[in-house]
């Protein structure tokens, strides 16, 4: 009997003109996480720190058959974040943003990340080269 697939949701938002919010939601355990992304003003950007947020959030937490959805069509066609996505069996796609409800609602919300995971997560886009 296979395993059933782990859907995460992520989303992301500027919160003014330095800094940038990302939300990851786990259909799995109903979590949700909210991270702050100090001097990330682009939303382009803090969008593919979102999906890479759930590359690792996946890796950390040994979930297999893991698929993540994304409304930024940039971040799911991210030649580095694709392969990264591979690389650890994580499946990703685009959907439209009204479909991406639950994260955007998370994605206003306080941020429940502490600063040192913003740190770890910055460190491994930098090594990677993003």
């Amino acid at each position: 009997m296979s395993k059933k697939r782990r859907i995460i949701y992520v989303d992301a938002t500027t919160i003014n003109k330095e800094n940038s919010k990302i939300s990851l939601y786990d259909t799995g355990n109903n979590l949700t996480a909210i991270m702050e992304l100090p001097n990330v003003s682009n939303n382009n950007k803090a969008e593919l720190y979102g999906v890479l947020y759930a590359v690792l959030y996946a890796v950390k937490n040994d979930y297999k058959n893991c698929h993540v959805l994304c409304d930024n069509l940039h971040a799911t066609q991210n030649k580095k974040v694709t392969e990264l996505c591979q690389k650890y069996s994580v499946s990703l796609s685009w959907i439209p943003r009204e479909v991406n409800v639950i994260a955007d609602k998370v994605v206003k919300l306080e941020p429940t990340v502490k600063v040192k995971e913003w740190y770890i997560l910055k460190m491994f886009c930098e090594v990677i080269g993003l």
